[in-house]
């Protein structure tokens, strides 16, 4: 089983490229101050993810400072973007709004 060796024979050649050292992928760059326009940002959000509007709804009544926390555009550990990382963005946001 497994995979064959990925080394492909005469690839390459020439001097070796500096290859940038990958750092770990994380889920977001920290310090997403979001794009300075909140209504924008949270409009995106919900659209991005996919939201229902049972979230939308619950998203929209907290105050501005709380939904930059959920969204991650306080700065925070937050991710803005759930849909490719999660299955259901809904209850990633839900519970986000529970633990605030």
């Amino acid at each position: 089983g497994g995979y064959g060796g990925m080394s492909r024979p005469g690839y390459g050649g020439g001097p070796p490229r500096a290859a940038p050292r990958r750092s770990p992928p994380r889920l977001q760059q920290l310090g997403n101050r979001g794009s300075g326009d909140h209504q924008a940002d949270l409009e995106e959000f919900c659209s991005v993810n996919m939201l229902d509007s049972r979230t939308v709804d619950a998203l929209q009544s907290l105050s501005e400072s709380a939904q930059k926390k959920v969204m991650g555009t306080d700065g925070g550990e937050n991710s803005f973007t759930l849909k490719d990382k999660v299955n259901n963005p809904n209850a990633v946001v839900m519970s986000r709004i529970r633990k605030l």
